[in-house]
């Protein structure tokens, strides 16, 4: 078995006394793993071991200790935000919320182009003429500055959920709940498993994606838009196809209410009656 000075950790003979690289004495017999645990010299010129609990770690330890605890609190934080603020939150937040876009502001007309003042261009396509009267069952407002961001919820700051037919003229005999409203989509559920209502209920209602022609228009979404009103409006169904820079996005529409697609509605007049 050979030895190892305690001084400088040479290697030695077994019987060496004096240590070949340093000329220290040898006093004790050095077990193998002695090389797992370095030493460094001291102010007198002896040696310690370093260890996790020596004072050349604590520094580090402290550091790491404060950084974790920043991340825990940061999480916290983000999580707390996530699920309480009505901007981020998920599933569907109520009957209403205020609409902020300004038309000729945050968005204009200019021919067949709608521009934004974040930077997008969309050529309009008119579908064809349209009108629609309806009750509200739902609405759902669409914020400018929503995560993630979406460019159309500049100019199209509200979806209304409209129902016709016998849904309109008798919308309490129909069981129904809202499951969600978010994301430019709406689900609904019927409390009960009759085949031909259902079919009636989804022929007759639609998500209607409102873009206002005017600001009387805009202004009157603001402050009349409320689950269980009836409501007009006069507009032209539009595709659209956006440019800015090299992203593009396309919106088209569909063109009529009932089946799951969505109708996008350029809206020249809107009018609201209490039901």
């Amino acid at each position: 078995m050979s030895k190892y000075c305690q001084h400088c950790l040479s290697e030695n003979e077994d019987d060496a006394f004096w240590c070949s690289n340093c000329n220290s004495k040898i006093i004790q017999t050095t077990v193998e793993n002695k090389k797992q645990n370095p030493t460094v010299p001291t102010a007198e010129g002896e040696h310690d071991t370093i260890t996790a609990a020596s004072p050349q770690y604590r520094p580090k330890l402290i550091l790491k200790s404060i950084f974790v605890f920043w991340i825990i609190l940061l999480c916290c934080i983000l999580t707390y935000i996530l699920f309480n603020n009505p901007r981020l939150a998920f599933g569907y937040q109520g009957d209403f919320n205020e609409i902020h876009c300004q038309i000729n502001e945050d968005f204009w007309f200019d021919g067949n182009y709608l521009n934004t003042s974040q930077g997008w261009s969309f050529r309009l396509t008119k579908v064809k003429d349209y009108r629609l009267e309806g009750i509200i069952l739902a609405t759902k407002t669409y914020d400018k500055n929503d995560i993630p961001f979406d460019p159309c919820n500049i100019f199209s700051p509200i979806d209304l959920l409209i129902g016709t037919g016998d849904i309109q003229t008798n919308p309490n005999i129909y069981d129904y709940s809202i499951q969600s409203f978010q994301n430019r989509v709406v689900s609904w559920y019927l409390h009960y498993d009759d085949v031909n209502d259902y079919y009636y209920f989804q022929s007759h209602t639609g998500n209607n994606h409102i873009i206002p022609h005017s600001k009387t228009v805009l202004d009157s979404l603001a402050h009349n838009s409320s689950t269980g009103a009836l409501v007009i409006l006069e507009g032209s169904l539009v595709n659209l196809y956006g440019t800015k820079g090299d992203q593009y996005l396309t919106w088209t529409t569909d063109t009529q209410i009932g089946n799951y697609n969505c109708e996008i509605i350029l809206v020249d007049t809107i009018e609201f009656f209490n039901n």
